[in-house]
């Protein structure tokens, strides 16, 4: 036998994944042949559903009223047509079908009832308070027929997120929520109300039933999470124009918008007048729609292109992105509404789906227009804090040269066309080709006079004038997504590499962070020694003690503080230790312990003894989950190990009261350095229960120890996974150094805690212990017998302290708000 002919065909896979498929949702799957069946029963494969049948077997809002209470039930299986069926089967599929494999059969069963039930009643309620109130839109849609299962399958999603990992929970509700509320405010069609209210009654109903996985809804985002939140909203509202373009009849509060896109041809008004007053300008205008038409529609579609560059560079935390997306959204709300109240009576009046409006009206319609771009903008300015990179310098003044300098070539090449053309005989002349420019480059439906025959002759002009502007945004959108995508090194790139070769000739157990983000350099004039350092409130806080050469170091100390004086900066020596100390104590510089290090000696630990029970139980524990421990560098963790990883990683910062911390503390970032080993206990069915990070420490070019650095488990991870990994570390790392670091444990500096600022800090080491469990951490710690060595905090002057206690702050705490600081102060 080959070995082809041994390989399992391809029909033989896919029968193999749709049975495990279907016996892990039968229940997605029965509702799935239902809607196949009613509508091949009712409609025929390729038929429309009849009037009849829909008004007797679908949900209008008065069908409770009446008595006719299993049309809630019965519309699910219903479908307009075979588009529609189609799409029905493939939310059942892949909506209920996930939701049914997370909290499986009889309970998404029951969620997919009462949600629709809920989802009734409540469409019912809102119509009926808009019946009451007077409200045009929703009374509007009490004729509609809501058929098919998108309602209760959205909210049977997001019920069921409530099981699900806290970072995919909060995207997936985000994502539907925006999407649902974009559809309901852009299209504004009963089915997407009706979606809209299913999805909020799903989530209370998820929050209520379900036990949630981790932390609950009100855990706290990482600023990479914030990001990707705030660019999922700015995405998809970004195309609800688009959405009201191409819908039939849209009838929503935004509905208007789709003005931007829909108002580039010519209206009747506009062609009434140009071939009433200028019969050549009729001529010119029927020669040139072929071409005019879907250019003027790819224009009109550029502000969505630029607010989906803008929520990519959000994604990535890019500071100009977030002022480019606030500045637009600003832009579209204030002018959107001169254009619809100022135009609304020049041949572009506003519309209620068939129904013109008034101009009394309008204004009332233009309230969601201006609110909705200025409510995002103002949600971007209050989470500014998170977006903290900015563009490459370099690249952002080479597009400030390009994008005025493409605008210039495109003019100027559109001139020579049209002068080419002869289109300078024409009665207006210079008039025309000046007119048309506006026209051609921004993405606004002017509603222009067309008997100024705009238009020109001649191919390559005409050919420029209807598909010169979206080319030319193109490639404007293409350089600022350039711009966003790029990161300016904030000490350059060369100065940090040069700080990590120092770094492999020499220095503490914390070295290896001078690479990490937000550090700045001092180097020595030789090259051979320097400090990393940030800059807080003008005091430099330094990363540990300095690194390069050991015997350039103590002059590297005083070369840093002169450097200090120079710049008129308050120099801090943080997180040293005891050389440090001693080499600028005799200077008058004074210390206080502000962490104390926990040190194995890995090659001396065997495990034996009561003293490592606990530790002798978790390696136990691990071995009978078939729990084993990789070790690897983040570039060679599988896709989905890195998603793992991150849930992780979410979970663990959601859980807490304040953000997660940096300077001395690494995050997800500082995992995916090659030089930093990772160790996972990751079961049998490949799945992480925690992870740890390990950064190296040298000297004279040899790595002569490893310090703990990531520290995070999974919420339903075996109890003793902690104690499992560092013992695999203890031993991983015993054949080839002698001794490895627990890092510091800050502020639990016990004995240490000596003098007024002593207590101060001891007190704050107290009041900081439910928030951060540092005590907590260190008594952990003490698990394997360690021995200590104290860092300290070394200041000149007692006066500078509150500066340097304010820079400390903001150096672990750089995205914390005013309201959180409150929290902080009140526990």
């Amino acid at each position: 036998m080959t070995t082809e002919a041994a390989k399992p065909s391809v029909a033989a896979t896919s029968m193999r994944v749709t049975g495990a498929w279907l016996r892990g949702a039968p229940f997605s799957a029965a509702l799935m042949a239902g809607t196949i069946a009613v509508h091949i029963v009712a409609s025929g494969f390729f038929g429309r559903l009849p009037r009849d049948t829909a008004g007797w077997w679908g949900f209008q809002s008065t069908d409770l009223l009446d008595g006719h209470w299993w049309n809630v039930f019965t519309t699910v299986f219903m479908s307009t047509s075979t588009a529609s069926m189609l799409l029905g089967v493939a939310v059942l599929g892949a909506v209920l079908g996930l939701a049914e494999s997370t909290v499986g059969t009889l309970r998404t069963a029951a969620l997919f009832s009462v949600i629709q039930v809920g989802a009734v009643v409540l469409y019912t309620v809102v119509l009926g308070l808009g019946n009451w109130a007077g409200v045009d839109w929703p009374a509007g849609m009490g004729r509609a027929t809501l058929l098919g299962p998108f309602a209760a399958s959205a909210g049977t999603l997001m019920a069921a997120s409530q099981a699900i990992s806290l970072l995919w929970r909060r995207r997936l509700r985000v994502l539907v929520l925006a999407a649902s509320i974009m559809l309901t405010m852009y299209v504004g069609h009963a089915q997407h109300l009706f979606i809209l209210l299913a999805a909020v009654v799903g989530l209370f109903l998820g929050l209520a039933l379900i036990t949630s996985v981790g932390p609950g809804v009100t855990g706290r985002s990482t600023s990479k999470e914030v990001r990707t939140i705030l660019a999922i909203v700015v995405a998809v509202f970004a195309v609800g124009p688009f959405a009201a373009a191409v819908a039939h009849v849209p009838v929503g509060p935004l509905a208007v918008m789709r003005a931007w896109i829909t108002n580039q041809d010519p209206t009747l008004a506009q062609w009434e007048g140009s071939c009433t007053v200028n019969a050549a300008a009729c001529h010119t205008m029927v020669h040139n729609l072929g071409l005019m038409g879907p250019g003027g529609h790819l224009l009109a579609l550029m502000p969505m292109v630029l607010l989906l560059v803008c929520a990519e560079g959000l994604r990535r935390g890019n500071r100009l992105a977030l002022w480019a997306a606030v500045y637009l959204h600003v832009v579209i709300g204030v002018v959107s509404a001169f254009y619809f109240q100022v135009f609304s009576g020049i041949g572009l009046p506003l519309r209620r789906g068939h129904r013109i409006l008034s101009i009394n009206e309008s204004v009332g319609e233009l309230l969601p227009v201006v609110l909705v771009p200025l409510l995002i903008a103002i949600l971007l300015v209050v989470f500014r804090r998170h977006f903290r990179i900015d563009p490459d310098p370099v690249l952002r003044r080479r597009s400030l040269v390009f994008l005025p300098l493409l605008l210039v070539v495109f003019v100027a090449l559109y001139a020579v066309a049209w002068l080419a053309g002869g289109n300078a005989r024409n009665p207006l002349g210079w008039a025309e080709l000046v007119a048309g420019i506006p026209r051609i480059v921004l993405p606004f439906p002017f509603p222009f006079s067309y008997a100024a025959n705009v238009y020109p002759h001649g191919f390559a002009a005409e050919l420029l004038f209807s598909f010169g502007g979206p080319v030319l945004w193109a490639l404007s959108a293409a350089s600022i997504l350039a711009v966003f995508l790029s990161r300016r090194q904030i000490s350059g790139a060369d100065r940090r590499d040069k700080a990590l070769s120092l770094v492999r000739l020499g220095g503490d157990s914390l070295s290896w962070m001078a690479g990490w983000s937000n550090n700045q350099y001092w180097f020595n004039a030789a090259g051979t020694a320097g400090v990393a350092y940030q800059i807080h409130n003008g005091v430099a806080v330094t990363v540990g003690g300095p690194v390069g050469l050991p015997e350039e170091q103590e002059a590297a100390v005083d070369g840093f503080v002169d450097f200090c004086t120079d710049e008129s900066l308050t120099p801090c020596f943080y997180s040293v230790g005891e050389q440090t100390a001693g080499w600028l104590e005799p200077h008058g510089w004074r210390r206080i312990a502000v962490a104390a290090e926990t040190l194995l000696d890995v090659q001396t630990m065997d495990f034996k003894g009561r003293n490592w029970q606990n530790v002798r139980t978790a390696l136990n524990k691990a071995k009978k989950l078939g729990v084993t421990a990789l070790w690897c560098s983040y570039g060679e963790l599988t896709t989905g190990q890195r998603t793992q990883v991150n849930e992780i990683s979410e979970d663990w910062v959601s859980g807490q009261a304040l953000p997660e911390l940096g300077f001395t503390l690494g995050g997800l970032a500082e995992l995916k350095d090659n030089n930093v080993q990772l160790c996972l206990a990751i079961d049998e069915d490949g799945r992480i229960h925690a992870v740890t990070s390990w950064l190296p420490v040298f000297s004279n070019g040899e790595v002569v120890s490893w310090t703990l650095d990531f520290m995070r488990r999974n919420s339903g991870a075996f109890s003793g996974v902690m104690e499992y990994l560092i013992a695999q570390a203890v031993q991983h790392f015993a054949a080839t150094v002698e001794c490895i670091s627990l890092s510091g444990s800050p502020l639990a500096v016990g004995a240490e805690a000596e003098g007024t600022l002593g207590k101060m800090l001891a007190l704050l080491a107290r009041t900081l212990e439910p928030l951060y469990g540092f005590s907590s951490l260190a008594n952990f710690k003490q698990r394997f017998q360690p021995r200590h060595s104290t860092l300290y905090m070394v200041y000149q002057d007692p006066l500078s302290l509150p500066a340097m206690g304010r820079a400390i702050a903001e150096a672990y705490l750089p995205n914390i708000s005013v309201h959180a600081l409150a929290k902080l102060l009140r526990k």
